[in-house]
């Protein structure tokens, strides 16, 4: 079946094509949905919404390991393991759903400052699906909505209170996520894979420009891309929605 083909049998459907494009709106009309709910069922046991959203990624991770096995995708062991900066979501959800305290307040700095920004930026450059697969294919739907499930998470973590943005929480989230870049880097290394993005941009062009322009720094050059560059455009965006809401507040006084 086309869905469930393996890479380089038909065409990709290529980044801004129109298969990309529909299945953007597809995205937003799915997160439109689950933020009108969200709204709806305001701090309605928050944490259980959580638990199932992260069981529901690992389930969605699984099957696109039995897919790679069904379609021989999957030759070395090292194919399976979560370290792309996005996969993070799978196991830091897990750890927000199912731990407590500090823990479980790391976790959630990543669903926030993580999820949010790392979600719309492959929204925008899907180059491991859409660069690889038609847009009605198994990995193009299973990548677009996981990452579209990694919006919402952000979005609804911060809208129940469970995180409250602040400059404090980037010792925390850089510790996380610099441990599995330093993990990624070593095992690139070994297994000459590129977990992270350390060992090369794979076709994003955004990643083009920072690798072209960094050089034989690129690996720490993407490590603080995505771990400070993530962290203070949430904060950045967060601190202005904030302002702009209060000033709106102010005006709505002022006018009665």
């Amino acid at each position: 079946m086309k869905f469930f083909a393996e890479a380089g049998k038909y065409p990709k459907a290529g980044l801004f094509s129109l298969g990309h494009l529909l299945l953007i709106l597809v995205c937003l009309l799915i997160l439109y949905i689950l933020i009108r709910l969200m709204i709806k069922n305001k701090n309605q046991a928050p944490l259980k919404v959580i638990k199932i959203i992260s069981i529901l990624v690992l389930l969605m991770e699984v099957s696109k390991i039995i897919w790679g096995i069904s379609v021989g995708r999957y030759a070395d062991w090292f194919d399976y393991l979560p370290l792309w900066f996005c996969s993070l979501f799978i196991p830091l959800s897990l750890m927000s759903a199912f731990t407590k305290g500090k823990l479980q307040h790391v976790a959630l700095t990543f669903l926030f400052y993580g999820g949010i920004i790392g979600g719309i930026a492959y929204l925008v450059f899907p180059t491991t699906s859409i660069g690889r697969y038609p847009a009605f294919h198994f990995i193009s739907f299973h990548s677009m909505i996981y990452h579209t499930l990694m919006i919402f998470t952000g979005i609804f973590a911060l809208y129940n209170d469970l995180i409250k943005p602040h400059i404090k929480d980037l010792k925390w989230y850089f510790v996380i996520t610099s441990v599995f870049c330093i993990i990624s880097y070593i095992l690139n290394g070994i297994l000459d894979t590129n977990y992270m993005f350390l060992a090369s941009y794979s076709n994003n062009p955004i990643l083009k420009i920072l690798y072209e322009a960094t050089g034989k720094f690129y690996p720490l050059s993407i490590m603080l891309f995505q771990n400070l560059g993530t962290f203070f455009i949430s904060l950045g965006l967060y601190k202005l929605l904030v302002f702009l809401f209060s000033k709106k507040q102010i005006f709505v006084k002022k006018s009665a």
